[in-house]
């Protein structure tokens, strides 16, 4: 039962959680590997993003590109060797309203686009 302006021990809490595909174009190496992801907007291939939870490191046997795949490139980002984008992964994380992968947890990974 809900009361108004008080949280009860009846309150029950749920993270929605949703899953998407994203292009693998890069990593960063470290204690952690950290994907750095893209999507595909009108052709043009965007950053969406980053996923460190759930990567191996095994997972890092993708192509090597000697330049950055998207047009505009991340800030902040120079240590990072980046891919051919032609891996996509999925991946769950809390939908908001920041475009920002919010508790990224990295699922899998497939070899088509």
């Amino acid at each position: 039962m809900y009361h108004l302006g008080k949280r009860t021990k009846e309150w029950i809490k749920f993270k929605r959680m949703a899953d998407e595909d994203f292009v693998i174009c890069g990593y960063q190496p470290g204690d952690m590997i950290k994907l750095i992801l893209g999507e595909y907007d009108k052709g043009e291939l965007v950053y969406a993003g980053t996923v460190t939870l759930g990567v191996r490191r095994d997972i890092v046997e993708v192509l090597r590109e000697d330049r950055c795949p998207f047009r505009m490139p991340p800030k902040g980002k120079e240590q990072v060797v980046w891919c051919r984008p032609e891996r996509v992964c999925t991946v769950e994380y809390m939908p908001n309203t920041k475009d920002a992968l919010r508790q990224a947890v990295f699922k899998g990974i497939r070899n088509e686009l």
